[in-house]
């Protein structure tokens, strides 16, 4: 339920805040008193197009803000995942608050938030689509919408699993029609990329990729590159570490290591230290044989050199080339081999897929003519239905036929430059649609005697209201009222007088009992049967700017407001006693009998409707 509003600076609204009735809230006043403008005040807020002279004078900005109750745990669930709305765990684990504002600067761009956060235009418009159900002006009608009439038939009919099944079809379908165009996408250009592959992959085997050891290839082009250097270094050093002349390093040490024989004599510090020397007598003499070593590996191979330099080139340019490092060509390879093993096999995944289509859009097909069938049934009751909720609101030989539309073929031009989306749309049943086969086309006439048109062609925007209004009846009847949380009506008493005005009050109690109603309304009659009333007025002060002023009415002050709206400033007591009744009768309380007397009771004031 819409649980608060409160606007500031818009047009001739300075200042105004309103707690609203989870039931039916009724707003009236003078003609021009600015009652619709509440209505439209809210359209702002869920994104409506300001104009630019929608600040009140003098300000800077306008402020609409709304604070709502959800406990509709299912809702709640949609608006976090669709549209991305933030909620805190409600403390009671029952009701959900969502507070929604607009500022609409004088200058510059409007900004929107939902419970603190900034949201874009776009989510601020379907997020009020979600929350409120508008029946005003004509092209606010939310029943003009093709969505919303198939929305009430499937209500109706109970047929949201048939509906469910077919989404779920439909989406199955797609994506069969998707893979199998992927696929004949492959097989066109078949020749073409296994060129591709079969090029890259061989530059890639070419490569020695398993071969090659970065380190080692690095080490053994060092090697070759500085081979001589290398040798000549090698081979000094090992005759000076153990060369034939008794210079050598192994010599020396050998002497010292003769002489230690004596020192052995000391004891154990002796003995450790021709230990040591015998230990350094072997490293110099195994360094020397692998300097040695070192320098048989380092001779000079132009030819080794070259074939190393190019392995290494290849390597650094294909990493270059596929922005890939040795492992990543590694797995290149790999998938490229995959590939092609896959180009050879797509003759027959083409025959598993065309299989696989064919199986989804007969399933979807099935799906769809049971949705089909429902809506067909629950279609002619709906019209029964809402003929007798049409004749209480007063429109006796108005008829509303519910014509199922099938859907047209929908018409696809293959082209070289196709996308693969159209080309899969083109391979599913060209009458069918996520929602089934067929749209709703509401045709209305409220003459007999004119023939039935589209209802979005013909009706008032009070007989929108009034036939939306039926439809809801019907469908909380039924017991299967919409999700919307708020309905808002602004015309729906246009030309109707007091009896009427009494039975559309009626009508909307009784939608209230299962969604919050807010109503505009000139009719004491309705207005009596509001669950809080809200008195709109214009307000003059000399010298300053006119400015509406909003105040609920409460007691005696809303006998009071019902009487002027009977009878103007010429209301009686008569006029107050009658207000008094409208209001007892409205509420469900009896009227208890009149007391026996040997005098007639006065006779009752004649009810004068007002219009």
């Amino acid at each position: 339920m819409l649980a608060e509003l409160r606007v500031e600076n818009l047009v001739l609204i300075q200042r105004l805040h309103l707690l609203l009735d989870g039931g039916l809230n009724v707003f009236t006043g003078e003609t021009g008193a600015g009652k619709s403008l509440l209505i439209d005040a809210l359209g702002l807020l869920f994104g409506g197009r300001a104009e630019a002279d929608a600040v009140r004078p003098g300000a800077e900005q306008a402020e609409v803000s709304a604070r709502f109750e959800l406990s509709d745990a299912e809702l709640v669930q949609a608006l976090g995942e669709e549209l991305g709305i933030a909620f805190a765990e409600p403390p009671n684990a029952k009701t959900w608050e969502l507070v929604v504002s607009r500022v609409l600067p004088r200058d510059g761009r409007a900004r929107a938030h939902a419970n603190g956060r900034p949201i874009a235009a776009a989510v601020l418009k379907t997020l009020g689509e979600v929350l409120l159900d508008v029946h005003g002006q004509h092209e606010n009608q939310s029943l003009l919408r093709p969505t919303t009439r198939l929305e009430i038939l499937d209500r109706f009919a109970e047929a949201g699993t048939e509906r469910a099944e077919v989404r779920t079809a439909f989406r199955q379908a797609r994506e069969a029609a998707e893979a199998l165009v992927d696929l004949r996408r492959a097989a066109r250009d078949r020749q073409g990329r296994e060129d591709v592959y079969r090029f890259q992959l061989k530059e890639l085997d070419g490569a020695l990729l398993d071969e090659i050891e970065p380190e080692s290839l690095e080490g053994n082009l060092k090697l070759l590159r500085g081979a001589e250097r290398i040798r000549q270094a090698a081979l000094a050093g090992a005759e000076r570490l153990d060369g034939d002349d008794d210079a050598s390093a192994a010599s020396q040490i050998a002497h010292v290591a003769k002489d230690a024989e004596v020192i052995e004599e000391a004891g154990a510090e002796g003995a450790d230290l021709s230990r040591r020397l015998d230990a350094l007598l072997a490293d110099a003499r195994e360094l020397a044989r692998d300097l040695n070593a070192l320098a048989e590996k380092a001779r000079s191979d132009p030819e080794r050199l070259a074939e190393l330099e190019e392995v290494r080139a290849r390597w650094r340019g294909l990493e270059r080339k596929h922005g890939r490092d040795l492992e990543g060509l590694r797995k290149l390879r790999d998938e490229l081999r995959c590939r092609l093993a896959d180009l050879g096999r797509l003759d027959d995944r083409a025959g598993e897929l065309d299989r696989a289509l064919e199986q989804a859009n007969a399933k979807l097909r099935a799906a769809a003519g049971r949705l089909t069938r429902k809506r067909s049934r629950a279609a002619r009751e709906l019209e029964r239905r809402a003929a007798a909720e049409l004749a209480d609101l007063g429109l006796k030989g108005a008829t509303l036929r519910v014509a199922l539309a099938t859907h047209e073929a929908a018409k696809h031009d293959a082209g070289s430059d196709e996308s693969a989306a159209a080309e899969a749309a083109r391979l599913l049943p060209p009458e069918l649609r996520a929602g089934g086969a067929e749209g709703v086309e509401l045709l209305f006439t409220a003459n007999p005697e004119l023939a039935e048109r589209p209802l979005s062609e013909c009706a008032s925007g009070g007989e929108l209201s009034r036939v939306m209004l039926a439809l809801k009846g019907v469908l909380a009847k039924a017991g299967g009222a919409d999700r919307l949380p708020v309905v808002v009506f602004d015309e729906i008493d246009t030309g109707v007088g007091g009896r009427m005005g009494e039975v559309l009050g009626r009508k909307l109690q009784a939608l209230a009992r299962v969604r919050q109603v807010l109503c505009v309304t000139h009719l004491p009659q309705l207005a009596a049967c509001g669950a809080r009333q809200f008195k709109i007025e214009k307000l003059r002060g000399k010298g300053a700017a006119a400015e509406i002023a909003a105040a609920a009415v409460e007691g005696e002050g809303r006998v009071e407001e019902l009487a002027l709206m009977l009878r103007g400033e010429s209301a009686s007591e008569r006029t107050l006693a009658e207000a008094r009744e409208m209001l007892d009768e409205a509420a469900g309380v009896k009227k208890k009998p009149a007391q026996k007397s040997g005098k007639k009771p006065p006779a009752k004031p004649r009810r004068r409707s007002a219009s």
